[in-house]
């Protein structure tokens, strides 16, 4: 048996049309690569991470040739493309062993392993998992193969025709990998670079708002260590200077995501506000030549302090979770906001320099068409660009117990797999007595057409960093060096 062992992680394609993940590689696969990379085991791990929204459609015959565990993590709607790419690696290659994991397949884990075909389904997180994971599959068979499995942690699997789910107990250090791995990402060359790089600097979310996986995914806030931070950032700036992060041709700049959400935490949050700020300090001269963008609560603007010291150490774009300009709506949804105070909130952020882009939610429980088209004329006011995205039920939230459609807009028959190619955020997919599924459709698209989407800048800056293809640095018009953030402004609905 050989000691080496090829592994392919996949991000399936998205339907959702969503550019960020041009711009950005989510960082769940950097991390679970990494993860292989330091593992001490029987086995040496030789992996590639394959993007399908940066590289194209991943050929299960032609491309999994000679691989012997795959890795599939998707999002809701790339969910169909991940179970085809499954099932047909099994399909192709019988003694393959396949692995899914990421916040659908996580809480879904009997729809995924039937509809995938998948040998193990990892829940949550998998860094600590992946590596004795990794082991059993490819070394074990049979009894042995399951006495091992019901010793590994938050995974499921089939056993004599039961699922048999082995929970986790408590949580995972946030830096338990310190670096992602970016040397695995296939194709990522100086000709082909990323527009931006991420820094994750938390896990989890101070805030329990109904709609959003991550408070289930991440469980709990854990910042990584200072020092892990500072290692991130050093990582990021070797990257660029090896010419593997745009650079605007303007001032020499790249940017930088930094994540996770809520990255700073709002003033009620003294356990972790202080620490934050202290951080934030300690980037001075480690940011340099650092374009940085982020996601936050509105409440960073009653926060002088730190939006001070935020701005200068290049912190330029803000990602401000707006959602609705309803009270009552925000009540409903367990945002924890004040409408009026958000508007004061919002002017402050912008006279202190920062870009805005206000996330807003429509189809909440107590919009109108009204209300909605009333709402995109303030957000303008308050944001230079939005986002926007329609109330979508999503797993392990409280409204995935919403009446799900099928694709022509009717009730899903019982069994019937849900069409996740439609949970883009762009029409209701549940039942709703004001509006049917083609009526939210134009609701949203009317609704759209009054904003400044984010979508449309980043739509043109990825159409020429695609027609250049060169390795040259793209022209960003008037200075917006900026993606579009990670992965939960689309899964956020």
């Amino acid at each position: 048996m050989s000691r080496i062992k090829n592994v392919m992680l996949v991000q399936p394609k998205s339907t959702g049309g969503n550019f960020e993940y041009v711009a950005i590689f989510r960082q769940g696969m950097l991390f679970l690569s990494a993860a292989l990379k330091q593992h001490k085991g029987p086995f040496v791990y030789d992996r590639q991470i394959w993007f399908e929204d940066r590289c194209g459609h991943l050929d299960p015959d032609k491309d999994l040739e000679g691989v012997d565990l795959l890795l599939v993590s998707a999002l809701i709607n790339e969910a169909p493309r991940g179970y085809e790419l499954a099932r047909q690696a099994k399909r192709f290659h019988p003694n393959i062993k396949t692995v899914g994991g990421g916040p659908h397949m996580g809480p879904l884990v009997e729809e995924a392993i039937g509809a995938g075909d998948f040998d193990v389904i990892v829940q949550r997180e998998g860094e600590d998992v992946i590596g004795p994971l990794g082991d059993a599959l490819l070394s074990l068979e049979g009894h042995h193969l399951n006495e091992a499995l019901h010793r590994i942690p938050s995974i499921s699997f089939m056993e004599d025709g039961h699922l048999v789910r082995i929970p986790r107990r408590g949580t995972i250090p946030a830096d338990y990998v310190e670096l992602p791995d970016y040397g695995a990402v296939r194709g990522l060359t100086t000709r082909n670079p990323m527009a931006a790089g991420v820094m994750e600097t938390v896990r989890g979310c101070t805030e329990k708002c109904t709609y959003c996986e991550v408070i289930q995914q991440f469980l709990g806030y854990r910042m990584v260590k200072r020092e892990t931070e500072w290692k991130r950032l050093e990582q990021l700036q070797q990257l660029a200077a090896d010419g593997l992060i745009y650079r605007s041709p303007m001032d020499g700049r790249f940017a930088v995501f930094v994540s996770d959400d809520l990255h700073p935490p709002t003033l009620r949050a003294t356990k972790y506000r202080g620490e934050r700020m202290e951080r934030i300090k300690g980037w001075h001269g480690r940011t340099e030549g650092m374009f940085m963008m982020c996601q936050t609560r509105a409440e960073l603007g009653q926060d002088p302090e730190m939006a001070a010291m935020l701005r200068q150490n290049h912190m330029e774009m803000l990602y401000a979770g707006v959602e609705s300009s309803s009270a009552e709506n925000l009540k409903a949804v367990n945002k924890r906001q004040d409408p009026s105070q958000v508007h004061k909130d919002l002017v402050a952020l912008n006279s202190v320099g920062f870009t805005v882009v206000a996330m807003t939610i429509i189809g909440l429980p107590y919009d109108t068409e009204e209300t909605i088209m009333d709402m995109a004329q303030w957000v303008k006011t308050v944001s230079r660009y939005q986002t926007a995205n329609l109330l979508t039920p999503l797993p392990a939230t409280s409204n995935w117990d919403l009446e799900p459609l099928d694709a022509e807009g009717n009730l899903l028959a019982p069994g019937e797999m849900r069409p996740y190619h439609l949970y883009t955020g762009k029409q209701f997919v549940h039942k709703d007595h004001r509006w049917g599924m083609a009526e939210s459709r134009a609701i949203y698209d009317r609704y759209y057409d009054r904003l400044r989407p984010v979508d449309k800048l980043y739509e043109r800056l990825f159409r020429q960093i695609r027609a250049r293809g060169d390795g040259a640095p793209v022209k960003i018009i008037n200075g917006d060096a900026a993606p579009l953030a990670r992965e939960r402004v689309q899964v956020r609905v």
